[in-house]
């Protein structure tokens, strides 16, 4: 793989989910993203794709569909999520931000 600039800020928003969006490219076969929630904004579905994360903005929450304990990360923290083949439940994030929370995710596909 090249070295290569990934310029989120030049990168057209699409929408994830309702009140979720996103800036993303395709890295070696990985999604990397920019991820928005706004504020009281919580996915329905679960997922079970793993990511990697660093919460750029406010603060999020992912529950696991397993009864796990909640996973919380807020700005300046990193996380980690595995994909739920690997030892991880599925899971789904919502925002515990007064405001929009961003993160930057690299995802982790089942394997």
């Amino acid at each position: 793989m090249d070295p290569r600039r990934i310029p989120f800020d030049e990168l057209p928003w699409t929408d994830d989910a309702p009140g979720i969006r996103a800036r993303e490219s395709d890295v070696g076969g990985a999604r990397w993203a920019t991820v928005e929630y706004a504020e009281g904004v919580g996915r329905e579905e679960w997922c079970e794709e793993g990511h990697r994360g660093y919460v750029l903005r406010g603060e999020i929450e992912y529950e696991f569909d397993d009864g796990s304990l909640p996973l919380s990360a807020k700005e300046g923290e990193a996380f980690l999520l595995p994909p739920a083949p690997l030892g991880g439940g599925a899971h789904r994030g919502r925002n515990l931000a007064p405001g929009p929370t961003r993160l930057f995710l690299i995802d982790d596909p089942r394997t």
